[in-house]
């Protein structure tokens, strides 16, 4: 069974006893300091980042306010065409399946199984000012659910079960149902949403006018979450659960500009922002202002990095800035800067490497390079290295101040800059000496 997404089986004829999390935002891209530096829409408040207030939003409204970047409303699927990716993972227990037919989800759940299946999202968004959406085509004889979950586990749903509709929230204080009542079939467009601090689950039958479930102050942080669709627990007879549409109408939020993502290594874990990844021979990790990679193995191949788990927009802005500083010239060790098309596995990326002592940027299609430049590392004028674009064009420059900028490659790119997954990392591709070997990369975007 997924963890989490079946709370309804248990909590649906009433509330348990709460769980004890950490609720704290350390770790989280959404802490703020002296400098009150906050994404777009945010405001510091008492060192966390907090949604500035939307005088255009309004609780009873048609549609969810868009003051925030890089919100949840982004994640939308008509499921006309097949396939999970690149934005959602599929689950399923033994009993249970999932897949996309007729254009649509479909979920259907054998006899007698206490299993689920479903559809998540791959990434992480932002829930304030957005929301999630869908058409519910059919319910189970069991538990159809919409979930927003967040990256500590707390979950806010709307379900279905035995005729009747539910509000809760999960693995958070006060936890259990929040509302229920009898579900009127006609309802079959559901939503979670955010706007002004509050929380609504809600019901239409026209996806114009809106009908409060439930409505609270936010039970948890919403700054990173994901949606989730699915259905399961037991039922006597064989049944189907059937989603449409989810997130139909366009977003009206873009992606946050890739300069918003800053991190000074200062506090662990690496999530919610990022996810790392190691070879065996490498490890990885937050340390005094530092992420530092060390590696215990100077034979054959051994990475390790980071992949961002939000999406950004690199077309406009600032885009992202490193200290080249941090990344050794060796023979056969490669450090990398990378911005990649998401469900592509970086095959289609724009990258900035250090190879030895070769500085490259790089343009790659289907992982082969379409354009690049490459010169000889200069560690006073390539010390500081930033990638950015404008529009469809790639733009890569580095500064010895990170004041001044001097451009030394630029490529129209063949693919969209925005969203893509940001990726950092390093390791060695043949044998070296000097191990151990530690790098230290100081921050990303940081001041």
């Amino acid at each position: 069974m997924r963890p989490g997404v079946s709370l309804f089986a248990a909590l649906a004829l009433g509330a348990v006893a709460a769980c004890s999390f950490d609720f704290g935002f350390d770790g989280t891209r959404y802490r703020c300091g002296a400098g009150e530096r906050c994404p777009s829409g945010q405001t510091c408040v008492g060192g966390v980042c907090s949604p500035e207030p939307d005088a255009a939003a309004d609780a009873d409204d048609g549609g969810p306010p868009s003051s925030v970047c890089g919100n949840l409303t982004l994640l939308q699927d008509s499921f006309d065409v097949g396939g999970t990716g690149p934005f959602f993972s599929s689950f399923a227990d033994p009993g249970v399946t999932v897949g996309e037919g007729g254009g649509q989800l479909v979920i259907d759940l054998n006899a007698n199984i206490d299993g689920y299946a479903g559809y998540d999202s791959t990434y992480f968004y932002d829930l304030h000012g957005g929301s999630i959406d869908l058409a519910v085509a059919e319910v189970t004889g069991a538990l159809t659910i919409l979930e927003v979950r967040n990256h500590l586990g707390n979950v806010a749903q709307v379900a279905h079960q035995n005729g009747n509709i539910y509000a809760g929230i999960f693995n958070v204080a006060g936890e259990g149902t929040l509302a229920q009542r009898a579900w009127n079939p006609a309802e079959r467009f559901w939503r979670i949403r955010e706007a002004d601090g509050m929380m609504s689950w809600e019901l239409s039958t026209d996806r114009q006018i809106w009908n409060d479930l439930h409505r609270r102050a936010l039970p948890f942080d919403v700054s990173h979450v994901r949606g989730i669709v699915s259905a399961g627990a037991t039922a006597p007879l064989p049944s189907r659960a059937r989603f449409d549409d989810l997130n139909l109408a366009a977003p009206s939020a873009p992606y946050c500009p890739a300069a918003e993502l800053r991190d000074d290594f200062a506090a662990s874990p690496l999530g919610p922002t990022w996810e790392p990844y190691t070879n065996t021979g490498c490890t990885i990790a937050e340390s005094g202002g530092n992420l530092v990679m060390t590696y215990s193995s100077g034979v054959g191949n051994v990475f390790c990095g980071m992949t961002s788990l939000h999406l950004w927009d690199l077309s406009r802005g600032d885009g992202l800035v490193v200290d080249g500083m941090a990344f050794p010239s060796l023979t056969n060790f490669v450090g990398y800067l990378q911005a990649a098309v998401p469900g592509t596995g970086s095959a289609n990326r724009i990258e900035t490497t250090l190879d030895g002592t070769q500085f490259e940027y790089r343009v790659y299609v289907n992982d082969a390079a379409t354009d690049q430049r490459s010169m000889v590392i200069d560690r006073v004028l390539h010390r500081w290295w930033r990638m950015r674009g404008d529009g469809a064009v790639a733009i890569f420059e580095t500064s010895t101040d990170k004041v001044s900028w001097t451009e030394r490659f630029r490529s129209t790119v063949p693919f969209p800059l925005s969203p893509l997954e940001v990726n950092l990392g390093a390791g060695h591709y043949g044998n070296i000496g000097g191990i151990p070997l530690t790098m230290m990369v100081p921050g990303i975007n940081a001041d």
